[in-house]
């Protein structure tokens, strides 16, 4: 497999509301569950605007695991589905700042983007707690062992096809 850039999702929350229910009396143990909510930017393979939501659940050990649905309305003013899920990890060091890495699902019915909807992307980047901040950069995953290309959904672009495919006719 290899690792092509695809785009940058710059992101932050509007509003959140975060809770520790489990555990001791009045809460505080370590299992925690949020919802928030925001806007953002896309600048890459695609660009425009963002709006999301995120339900996450933290584990016991501390660990977040985003869970993140929106969509993406391009400067063209096409829309695309994103779903996002993965685990966000305190980094060591000053501040709150947590390491994050996901998968991201990209979906559409509009025609010039449908070869979106056979990408296999992973994200990785930050979230800065105190601020509500989050920027991800994002990757298209390429099958290098298979033969040939998918044989449901658009063609993908030149540099995002798999190793020996050429375009259908």
């Amino acid at each position: 497999m290899r690792l092509e850039p695809f785009c940058k999702f710059t992101m932050r929350y509007t509003q959140a509301s975060w809770h520790r229910p489990y555990g001791r009396a009045g809460g505080e143990g370590e299992e925690g569950l949020g919802f928030g909510s925001g806007d953002g930017q896309v600048a890459g393979e695609i660009e425009g605007g963002l709006v999301w939501a995120n339900y996450p659940r933290r584990r016991e050990d501390g660990v977040w695991t985003p869970n993140v649905r929106g969509f993406i309305t391009t400067s063209a003013g096409k829309e695309i589905l994103v779903a996002m899920h993965g685990q966000s990890v305190l980094e060591s060091g000053s501040g709150y700042r947590r390491a994050i890495l996901v998968r991201v699902e990209l979906t559409t019915q509009e025609e010039q983007y449908q070869w979106l909807n056979t990408c296999f992307l992973v994200g990785e980047g930050e979230i800065d707690e105190e601020r509500g901040d989050l920027s991800l950069t994002t990757y298209v995953c390429v099958n290098e062992e298979a033969q040939g290309s998918p044989a449901s959904g658009a063609e993908h672009p030149e540099r995002l096809r798999q190793r020996g495919t050429a375009p259908s006719s």
